[in-house]
């Protein structure tokens, strides 16, 4: 990229780096969501399983030393034992890992504002890029060991990668499509099934049986490689297929519950059902989901419907990923910030909507696709965290076209106040 055609990125790049690298001297691992002690969150859970992984090559997530896992999907295991392999398994790997996170915060910045330009110019870009680096829950969570920090850079790299293949409609660039899609898979299982949105959107295109055939074949071929030593380790280990992961039951189990609450009522008619698989095997845990699922749509099919469609998505993009404040800024300003852009982001993908912006309905359909499959199951902001990025993207169409007029019919009513 030239410098000096994209200096405002750029600069904007390094700022989001200097102050993730102030957060991460200040802060150090006052951050940090668990006790390395007590392995008893996320956090730590995966600092262990790249240490254990380092150690003995097994990939291991609650049980350190007899259970093998296919609980999580490996990558940030194997970015953290990539990491601490060259750096070392003290303060020293874990600042080195934290820096690695910034820079992939920052590049997925860029990604933003690359997509932006595609979709909307310059002008609004800048503005893309500028609300990036003002949402402050990026600097907490490139301070954090947790997926987020990656699968938003895959996510970004996916977004911009996809407006490439389906404008330019060369076979590379499909086969960087696939890569960029494993990649996702490998930090969050939930982008396997990302390949259908591209085919709805190749059928809203009006696009050739041959032309989707062919990128059919090269997308799919590309993932399976690429999936294909995870699916033959599952195997040895398990000696079962498991293409992802045998950790979708507890996550799906949550999702069906309203606002995290016991169902009193299934209870009630189901009381050492619920109480013998509630904590059981996948199998029965699933099992139990679909029960409680088809009991609440019976018995509450009103209350249960609007859950699942408004509640949960509600639950999932209402408040921002930031649950410990950074250099002092307090989570109202975060929060205040987080609701602006959605605001504005609402605002920018009902416009890209209404004039049926070709590369901007694109970026609706990815960020639609990482919404909905996240409502069958327990959702929480974190989740919606890397979707951020690409809401910002829309949010700077929203801040260009209404923006201005917001601020002229407040300074109307300031001034109509002073005169009076």
């Amino acid at each position: 990229m030239d410098f000096n055609k994209n200096r405002y990125m750029w600069i904007t790049a390094i700022c989001i780096i200097l102050v993730s690298l102030l957060v991460i001297v200040v802060h150090k691992n006052d951050l940090m969501l668990g006790s390395l002690s007590k392995l008893d969150n996320d956090d730590v859970r995966y600092i262990r399983s790249g240490k254990h992984l380092l150690e003995t090559g097994q990939l291991i997530y609650y049980n350190p030393t007899t259970s093998l896992s296919a609980f999580i999907m490996p990558g940030l295991s194997l970015i953290i034992a990539g990491i601490m392999w060259i750096f070392g398994t003290g303060d020293i790997g874990m600042f080195a890992f934290r820096m690695f996170q910034v820079i992939l915060t920052a590049a997925s910045a860029i990604f933003v504002y690359k997509i932006t330009e595609y979709i909307a110019g310059t002008k609004t870009a800048k503005i893309a890029i500028t609300c990036i680096a003002l949402y402050v829950p990026i600097y907490y969570v490139a301070d954090l060991f947790l997926t987020e920090a990656f699968f938003t850079f895959t996510l970004t790299g996916m977004t911009y990668q996809c407006l490439l293949a389906l404008n330019k409609n060369r076979g590379r660039d499909y086969v960087w499509l696939g890569l960029w899609i494993a990649a996702a898979v490998y930090f969050r299982p939930t982008a396997a099934l990302f390949p259908l949105t591209i085919g709805i959107i190749w059928l809203f295109q009006r696009r050739g049986i041959v032309y989707m055939i062919k990128n059919t074949l090269i997308l799919s071929v590309t993932i399976v490689i690429c999936l294909s030593p995870w699916w033959i380790r599952n195997y040895q280990v398990f000696h079962e297929f498991i293409p992802l992961t045998n950790s979708s039951a507890n996550p799906y189990l949550l999702g069906m519950l309203i606002f995290e609450q016991e169902p009193a009522d299934f209870i009630k008619h189901y009381p050492d059902l619920y109480n013998a698989w509630s904590h059981g095997t996948e199998e029965e845990q699933k099992a139990l989901a679909n029960k409680i699922f088809a009991f609440q749509i019976k018995h509450h099919p009103i209350s249960f419907i609007s859950w699942l469609l408004f509640g949960k998505l509600i639950r999932l993009i209402i408040i921002p990923f930031y649950w410990t404040p950074v250099l002092g800024i307090p989570y109202v300003a975060a929060g205040a910030v987080h609701l602006i852009l959605l605001y504005f982001g609402v605002a920018g993908v009902i416009s890209l909507v209404k004039k049926r912006n070709r590369n901007g309905m694109i970026l609706c359909a990815v960020m639609a696709y990482f919404i909905v499959v996240y409502l069958p199951f327990f959702t929480f902001e974190r989740y919606f965290y890397p979707t951020m990025f690409l809401l910002i993207s829309a949010a700077a169409l929203g801040v260009q076209q209404y923006g201005p007029p917001l601020r002229d019919k407040w300074n109307r009513r300031f001034n109509r106040k002073t005169a009076a």
